[in-house]
This record gives C-alpha cells, sequence and structure tokens, in this order.
C-alpha cells in the first residue's frame, strides 16, 4: 500500500519540476510493452467494423484511452512470435531472420549485434543530452547482452521471465498458475511503473529529453494478481469468448498501471511533447486454462492460432501511437510492425544517423498526415517461427515464415531444410486465414514465394535452425 501512496503522490509532492516550455524539437518517445497480450484482448474493438475484434469480458479502460487519444492500427504488428525475437528486432530494426536464426557463430553474431544502430544511438546522434532507459523484462537470452551494451543509460539489466513472478506461490511442487497472490505487486506492475515516473521526474528536472521502454511482465504466464482485484472481476459478468477471472485480474492490473503512468505524464507537464507507443510482444496464447483445469481454445478469435506462429493470431497485436500532432481516434489499416518503430523515432526526432540495412520503415507519414503506405528498404515485412504448424498437413514442420506485401500474406513451412507447405490469404477479406488461395492463385503465389527466397538467401537467415 505504501508503493501505490508513493506513486500517487510522487509527482504531486514536486511541483517544481512540472515542465514550463516543451521543446518541440526534442520531444520525447515511451514504448509501452506487454508481454503475451493478444489482439482481441482490451475492450476496445480493434476494427472498427469487426464487433468480434473486442473482448466480450475483459476491461481496459486505460489501454482504451490510448487507442482514443492517438491513432490505432488495425493491422499492428509484433516483429516475432514471441518474447526472444521481437525484443531484439523493435531496438534494432531487424527482422527476426538476421538475429538468432540466422546460423552465424554466436560470438562473431553477438560482436555484430552490439554494434547495430538502436532506438538510444538514433536519439543521441540527434542531442547527445537524451536519456534512455530500459525498464522491466529484456530477454534477450543466450549471450545475454544488457541493455547498456546496446546503448541504454539506465536498465534492470538482462532480466528474463522470471524476475515477473514475484511472490509465485508454489503447489505441489510447481508453480500454481492461478494463485490468489497476498502481495501488492505480484507481478511488479506498480514497482516499474513508480520508477518510470521517477526517471521521467529526474529528466524534466534536468531538461533532458527522453526515451523509455517501460516492458511490462504481465500478462505473460505466470498468472499473478492483487486480491482486490481479483475479488472485483468476480463481480463482472463472463463472456463467451473470455471469462476467466484471474487472467482478467492481472490484465486490470496492468491496465491500472497503465493508467498511473499516463497520469504521470500529465503531473509533469509533458503531454504535449511525448509520445507513447503501445504494443505487444506477439500475440496471446492460442489457448487457456481455466482455474478448474478446463483448456479454453480460441480466445484469439476471430484470428487463428496465437503465439509461436505467424499466423494473425501469433503476431497481429494491439498497437496505438499517441502524441503532438496525431488525430485523436484515427484509424489506419496499413500494416505496422515493431521493427518500424526505430525509423519511426528517428523520422519524427530529425536523426540523419544511417541505419545501415534494417527492415522497417518510417510510419510518421502514416501519423500526421493520415497516408495508407510504410515505405522500407524492402516492400513486405517477414516473420519467422522456429517451430512449424502447417494447418494443411498433421506432420510438424521444422519451422515456418511469413512475408506480408499489402493485403497478401504468404506462408512456407520447412521440413529438413526444404520447402514442407505454402498457403496465401488475403487478409482484407480473411483475417481468419481460413481461405488459402496458393492453388487459385498460382502467379500471385509464386511471386511473393521468390520475394521471400530471396530475402532470405539475402540476409543469410537458415530457416532449418530450432532453437529453444
Amino acid at each position: 500500500m505504501n508503493r501505490l501512496i508513493s506513486v500517487a503522490l510522487l509527482v504531486l509532492l514536486s511541483g517544481s519540476c512540472v515542465a514550463d516550455d516543451a521543446d518541440p524539437e526534442r520531444p520525447n518517445f515511451i514504448l509501452i510493452l506487454t508481454d503475451d497480450q493478444g489482439w482481441v484482448q482490451t475492450s476496445t474493438q480493434m476494427d472498427p467494423d469487426d464487433p468480434e475484434t473486442k473482448s466480450d469480458y475483459f476491461r481496459t479502460p486505460h489501454m482504451d484511452s490510448l487507442f482514443d487519444d492517438g491513432m490505432m492500427f488495425v493491422r499492428g504488428y509484433s516483429p516475432g512470435t514471441y518474447c526472444l525475437p521481437t525484443r531484439r528486432a523493435i531496438q534494432t530494426s531487424r527482422s527476426t531472420l538476421r538475429h538468432v536464426f540466422n546460423g552465424s557463430p554466436v560470438d562473431e553474431w553477438t560482436a555484430a549485434y552490439r554494434e547495430l544502430v538502436t532506438i538510444p544511438r538514433v536519439l543521441k546522434s540527434v542531442d547527445a543530452d537524451y536519456a534512455t532507459a530500459h525498464l522491466g523484462k529484456w530477454d534477450h537470452r543466450f549471450d545475454q547482452p544488457d541493455p547498456s551494451m546496446l546503448g541504454y543509460d539506465v536498465s534492470d539489466g538482462a532480466t528474463g521471465n522470471g524476475a515477473g513472478n514475484v511472490g509465485a506461490k508454489q503447489r505441489n511442487g510447481r508453480m500454481d498458475k492461478s494463485a490468489l497472490n497476498p502481495s501488492q505487486d505480484p507481478k511488479v506492475i506498480f514497482d516499474l511503473t513508480e520508477r518510470a515516473a521517477a526517471f521521467m521526474e529526474e529528466q524534466v528536472r534536468a531538461d533532458r529529453p527522453f526515451f523509455l521502454q517501460l516492458s511490462h511482465y504481465a500478462v505473460h504466464l505466470s498468472v499473478f494478481f492483487r486480491q482486490a482485484t481479483y475479488d472485483e472481476v468476480l463481480e463482472w459478468q463472463k463472456g463467451e469468448k473470455h471469462y476467466i477471472p484471474s487472467f482478467a485480474a492481472m490484465l486490470k492490473d496492468l491496465d491500472d498501471g497503465v493508467g498511473l503512468l499516463r497520469q504521470h505524464i500529465r503531473d509533469l507537464g509533458i503531454e504535449d511533447n511525448t509520445y507513447i507507443i503501445f504494443m505487444s510482444d506477439n500475440g496471446g496464447r492460442p489457448t487457456q486454462r481455466l482455474e478448474d483445469g478446463e483448456v479454453r481454445e480460441r480466445v484469439n478469435y476471430p484470428l487463428s492460432a496465437g503465439k509461436h506462429s505467424v499466423y494473425e493470431g501469433g503476431i497481429r497485436v494491439p498497437f496505438a501511437v499517441v502524441g503532438p500532432g496525431i488525430e485523436p481516434g484515427s484509424v489506419s489499416r496499413t500494416a505496422v510492425s515493431g521493427v518500424d518503430i526505430l525509423p519511426t523515432i528517428a523520422d519524427i526526432a530529425g536523426s540523419e544517423l544511417d541505419l545501415g540495412d534494417i527492415d522497417g520503415g518510417s510510419f510518421k507519414d502514416i501519423l500526421y498526415e493520415q497516408s495508407d503506405d510504410v515505405v522500407r528498404p524492402r516492400p513486405f515485412l517477414v516473420f519467422h517461427d522456429k517451430d512449424g504448424r502447417p494447418k494443411s498437413n498433421s506432420e510438424r514442420a521444422d519451422s515456418e515464415t511469413a512475408l506480408m506485401q499489402g493485403d497478401y500474406k504468404l506462408i512456407k513451412t520447412w521440413k529438413d531444410g526444404k520447402q514442407h507447405s505454402i498457403e496465401l490469404y488475403d487478409l482484407a477479406k480473411d483475417k481468419e486465414e481460413q481461405t488459402d488461395l496458393a492453388g487459385g492463385m498460382p502467379e500471385k503465389t509464386a511471386a511473393l514465394s521468390k520475394l521471400l527466397d530471396d530475402y532470405i538467401a539475402e540476409v543469410g537467415g537458415d530457416v532449418t535452425i530450432v532453437t529453444d
């Protein structure tokens, strides 16, 4: 309780830190990255034309306010299908095929990775006074580069999933996935928010612009939540698609954290000079286990599959941007991805730094002018996962890769180094990915297939590598 009181009073007790004159040429940037939050796991309708694209149970008013106050991307994507690849891709604007799956010897690859252009380096190229912080889940694994190696001034170090399971109960020697937890902060939501507020206040006092990435551990399993939140959620009317109180309570705690962060921004007087980017690191889990042990499926409907898949349920995520010059309540149907964040920040901040051979492009014109295009070095997005799950064949493949260009999405799976299956979908008409067009559109399929094969060869990606 003391922590919550300090969060609420932190800024109010320090009026001298309120920004007087925001510098539009030195904007602040905040990236809120949630964990395992599916596209339909908010109370906002993620596609204005489809009422099925909101939760019929969860309540997320503070996340909803981000969509209301800025631009909602109907087709917002995580760069990867699970934690690690997304987090590396966001920092460097490089697809997951360039990272842990590219086949390079680890020592050589690690040295090269640490030298890449990153978000902190972009901003410091504009103004050396930019302060940069990464708080929460880092999860780079393998060679464990910590945030300081990529240019961050402040961080929690090379953290992983375990840091978000504070006070976890044990039952029969195993982690209890749905335990009522007496801790006031079982997923470290409010500690992260308090420290984020302290970081922002310090920069405002010093008249320094900043970048803050707040990477939450929620709503990644294990499922933990505050008792008072759970008691409140039990009074909610359950839905047909979503109705697990423990998960709803964890999500509500996360939403409360988002609300506190936004209040700190307002109290500091920097709202008119601060961009907030909100997204999840991958889609929701394809199934959820109820408290009585029953497994609930299709929780990502109307999207198919979920985390660890290149189908829409695994990579389409809640994605919003709020900031100066962005029309409140605006909606874009252009596909954007986490690989686009670095070049977009560079564009808004006015960086002239050579970003190198990246995969993302700036969506600044979409934010300001509501244009329809993101200009990338290559006119497509690529996604990859280490496990193949072809719909047309029960045999598991080694890995799967998707290429998205416009409304069309090609999916390939690989087995023993060779193509195992190929599918084509028109996402404008079929976001559920139920109608495979590969057989009926051979020319389109072949063209996109060649683009993907050429890209894999160009970047040295090895689709046969399976890594835990």
